[in-house]
């Protein structure tokens, strides 16, 4: 990655005139340094709120014993909490854009604890949606997008490496979180442990602090673009910057003063951030921050970088009007929800896949708990520490593998979501604690391609220039459908007195959702067929 060279143009008087230097792209990563305490603090917070997201099935129970209510009203705790969690991304990157990782991350952490330290209070289920499944859901949300982003811009060669660490700490919460809070309810009861697990949420305030903004590169000869040695002649100023650079490329050192460079909102988050354009400057509007895999075999989907020259005053004026922090909110909601995508037949398919794959993912966190229990096995608070266990090791290999040229991303993805389908639609056959210890391991480890594997996909089929737009639908469309799934599970138990029927839907709906992606090879054959009898035609 480079800065870009500086072009020269002849006047007509003959003088060599220098054309504003234009820098296609930002440095690149220092892959180190402070970047591998950023991975650290992404970790612990991972560990911090997947950990609660993910046991929350213990409190789940504890609420069904204690308010009585319906166990679909209830488990609308739990969907709303995933849902604005995960519908809050393009909220959050707007506001990642403006702010920078810190201040984010540490409001939402302030956010969520308040939300859950409330709910230990709370009198009726009612109540817990609204502090809980909102309130923590929409802190969380502030808090997840940014505990990613902050890693993916200090790495870019260890991008895969660092990504994967940091994302394991979801799958050692739900490991710690587990019995943790079994042993908090135990001794302190649902609101003691909902106030100390509200308490511990705090944590996640120091750990955003350490998402430091990426430090400017020291500007030396090397880095600096390459100017021509003549004598002093007039200023001249370009008109579409706000550099001053003499007609023949010389600046002196009252000019640098002038050469003003804008960086992205992660390089500077204390500075008011202008609001961005189609090609903004902030940190989401760079085309590979979303991307947690390998940067090193992606040079085929680089997508051109967004200059990074300041827009002049008149210029942002006029495209935003009187009203710029709206302005820059509706730039980037706009970057993350491009509708073009939407008859795009490989997204459509995509997305479908992913709805499917929401639908039944939280059914297993939330109802393996009752539902073992209604069975009469001990100890099931450790199945969800073997479901985390198992996502660890899955995350892992699978993130390791999918970097080898030699690996089909695609069809491992796939086969992955079947084998996690089918195995949810066979817990059912178990009736003791090792047969559901097994299906616990498989479907942990097999989910792990879900939640790792996703954005290395979406750019294996749509390119890295669009996996922003991208990603960002696919966590709307991934938060409705999680508002749907544990609700319609605890319907199902209300008619029919049973956890099977759930978990036959949680299972049909995972393995169908990685069946329907075996027809994108063949959406992706037709497509290219199409193309070349269309430039066949056209030749002739």
């Amino acid at each position: 990655m480079s800065h870009g060279g500086v072009k020269n143009t002849k006047n007509g008087n003959g003088t060599v005139a220098q054309e504003t230097p234009r820098y296609d792209s930002p440095p690149p990563p220092p892959d180190g340094g402070w970047g591998w305490v950023v991975v650290f603090a992404s970790f612990m917070i991972h560990i911090v709120t997947d950990g609660l997201t993910y046991s929350f099935g213990i409190f789940y129970a504890e609420f069904l014993t204690y308010f009585e209510e319906g166990k679909g009203k209830t488990a609308l705790i739990v969907s709303i909490l995933v849902g604005v969690t995960l519908s809050a991304g393009p909220i959050s990157s707007s506001f990642v854009n403006r702010w920078g990782c810190q201040r984010v991350t540490v409001a939402g952490a302030l956010l969520a604890s308040a939300c859950v330290i409330i709910s230990s209070l709370a009198t009726n289920v009612l109540t817990l949606i609204f502090t809980i499944g909102i309130g923590a859901g929409f802190g969380f949300g502030l808090i997840y997008l940014p505990a990613i982003v902050s890693v993916t811009v200090w790495f870019e060669r260890y991008r895969s490496l660092a990504t994967g660490i940091a994302v394991c700490g979801s799958g050692l919460g739900t490991f710690l979180f587990a019995p943790i809070t079994s042993a908090l309810v135990a001794e302190y009861g649902w609101r003691g442990a909902m106030a100390i697990i509200g308490a511990f949420v705090l944590n996640c305030v120091p750990l955003g602090l350490m998402f430091r903004p990426v430090p400017e590169p020291r500007r030396t000869p090397a880095s600096e673009p390459m100017l021509p040695k003549s004598n002093n002649t007039p200023l001249k100023r370009s008109q579409s910057t706000e550099h001053v650079i003499r007609a023949n490329g010389k600046v002196d050192e009252n000019d640098v003063a002038r050469l003003t460079l804008s960086q992205p909102a992660l390089n500077k988050p204390e500075q008011k951030q202008h609001p961005p354009s189609r090609h903004g400057s902030g940190i989401m509007q760079r085309p590979d921050v979303l991307y947690q895999g390998s940067m090193t075999s992606l040079a085929k989907f680089r997508a051109p970088s967004p200059d990074r020259i300041q827009i002049p005053k008149e210029e942002r004026e006029a495209r935003c009007g009187w009203l710029p922090c709206s302005a820059e909110s509706k730039a980037a909601l706009s970057e993350m929800l491009d509708l073009s995508l939407l008859v795009d037949p490989v997204f459509i398919l995509f997305s479908i896949s992913n709805f499917l794959t929401s639908i039944g993912f939280y059914i297993p966190y939330v109802y393996t708990v009752p539902m073992s229990e209604e069975m009469g096995v001990q100890n099931s608070a450790y199945l969800i520490s073997i479901i985390g266990g198992a996502n660890l090791v899955g995350r892992i290999i699978l993130g390791f593998i999918s970097d080898k040229p030699w690996v089909n991303r695609l069809l491992a993805y796939n086969l992955c979501l079947t084998i996690a389908g089918i195995s949810t639609a066979m817990a059912m056959a178990c009736w003791e604690f090792y047969g559901l210890a097994v299906y616990a391991t498989t479907f942990g480890f097999t989910i792990g391609a879900y939640v790792g594997l996703t954005s290395v996909v979406l750019v294996d089929l749509l390119g890295l220039e669009r996996l922003t737009n991208a990603f960002g639908l696919l966590l709307l469309f991934q938060g409705i459908a999680s508002l749907i799934g544990p609700p319609f599970a605890g319907w199902l138990y209300d008619v029919f007195k049973s956890y099977a029927p759930a978990f036959y839907v949680a299972g049909g709906t995972i393995s169908l959702s990685g069946v329907i992606l075996f027809l994108i090879p063949v959406i992706e054959r037709r497509s290219n067929r199409n193309r070349f009898d269309e430039t066949v035609l056209e030749q002739i």
